[in-house]
């Protein structure tokens, strides 16, 4: 278990949620949006550990397939279901 506090986790879920069901949707630009917040929010309240890192390297790994030249969203959004995962497993 990680020590997340309950607003972080709960803002945390919703961008996730946001950012799966906008690339779901075929909707890059609101996903990176949401990721990219997700990111800032991983950095900002989270405390430095292996969890945030993964947080991060997902958050990255999910723009990066999204954008990259053949732009696939379905692997951004997997992405982002992991990390959805990941946090409830730390939450709990």
């Amino acid at each position: 278990m990680t020590d997340v506090p309950a607003d972080v986790e709960s803002v945390l879920s919703q961008l996730f949620e946001e950012a799966g069901d906008a690339f779901d949707r075929g909707d890059v630009e609101t996903a990176v949006s949401a990721v990219a917040t997700a990111s800032e929010v991983a950095t900002n309240k989270l405390p430095d550990s292996e969890f945030r890192s993964q947080l991060l390297h997902g958050c990255e790994r999910a723009e990066a397939v999204a954008t990259g030249e053949d732009g696939d969203t379905a692997a951004a959004a997997e992405y982002v279901a992991a990390m959805e995962r990941r946090l409830a497993e730390a939450a709990s």
